[in-house]
């Protein structure tokens, strides 16, 4: 089995609910890839790279993505609605279930002290005459920058309103006071699929992906391979974050982004649907636990994202 066609027996099975580990014959270069989905039963298995794109949603599951986008207001969906909708029921249930939140304007608020509490990592300056002889021009740069934009207010507005389904008793609701909405336009370049990235940038994405992580395959985040268009910003990146991962401050940034995320889940749990909540099912209730949980998943790549665009902003 050539490398093109296990990516399409991946796509097939994700796109039909059949799920199943495929590993026999695989080539080196897909041995950091997972499919999506069950595995005996028992074993949660779940990839970004395969989980359904938002241009392939139809009928009910394009509808509610289309809300999510526009309750949010956001340009584009991250991955934890995406890998949701394998299930039409769950993904319904859990946007209900934290919808109402948003009607509070207390995600805004709780997102505003998430960027200003905590303690994103400082990543070594560069100047935009550095990044202009890497070959990224000033409207490369434009989209680059929207795009950390676009899944840092994304993933991090999931971090905080999903965190809220996972506590069972919560302290009393304190509401902050409501802020101007920051609301993201622009157009966001597609998200390329797999057999459009050469296999070098492929293996800087890999390679990027791994900081802040455990060692563990944690999947791939989106927001790198979002930036594949762009090789040689995508290897200053990894430069840079790998001087943060030796300070430790990918670590500590992490930390400080799960422990608000964990407060203000318990917060605004109190503003959840809980008629909702007890309809998720126990597969996708636990994908919302791994998703929130601990400074390895959802919380590392908020980290992270936060400061690369921090790092580009600050260029000069």
């Amino acid at each position: 089995m050539d490398d093109k066609e296990y990516y399409e027996k991946i796509k097939k099975v994700n796109k039909e609910n059949l799920y199943r580990k495929i590993n026999k014959n695989k080539s080196d270069k897909w041995k950091d890839f997972e499919v999506t989905g069950k595995l005996n039963k028992k074993v949660v298995i779940h990839d970004t790279v395969t989980a359904l794109a938002e241009s392939e949603a139809t009928g009910e599951i394009a509808k509610i993505f289309s809300d999510i986008r526009s309750t949010m207001k956001i340009p584009m969906l991250t991955s934890i609605w995406r890998i949701l909708a394998d299930s039409f029921e769950d993904l319904d249930s859990a946007w209900r279930a934290v919808k109402p939140i948003y009607k509070t304007d207390q995600p805004e608020a709780a997102l505003n002290r998430l960027r200003s509490e905590a303690s994103f990592p400082k990543l070594m300056p560069i100047s935009l005459n550095e990044i202009e002889q890497f070959g990224v021009s000033s409207d490369d740069l434009k989209s680059a920058k929207s795009i950390l934009k676009a899944y840092n207010r994304s993933n991090s507005l999931n971090l905080l309103t999903l965190s809220s389904l996972v506590p069972i008793q919560s302290k009393k609701y304190i509401a902050y006071t409501p802020i101007k909405t920051n609301v993201l336009t622009g157009n966001i370049p597609r998200l390329l699929p797999r057999e459009e990235i050469s296999d070098s940038v492929w293996d800087v994405i890999l390679k990027t992906n791994k900081f802040g992580t455990t060692g563990a395959n944690s999947g791939i985040a989106t927001i790198f391979r979002h930036l594949a268009y762009w090789p040689n910003l995508l290897s200053l990146m990894q430069v840079k974050l790998q001087n943060a991962q030796q300070t430790g401050e990918i670590s500590i940034g992490a930390r400080s982004v799960s422990k608000i995320a964990i407060e203000e889940g318990n917060r605004m749990m109190q503003l959840r649907d809980d008629i909702a909540l007890d309809k998720i099912s126990p597969f996708s209730r636990n994908t919302i636990n791994q998703y929130v949980n601990g400074p390895f998943r959802c919380s590392r790549i908020v980290n992270i994202g936060t400061a690369l665009s921090h790092w580009l902003e600050n260029a000069k």
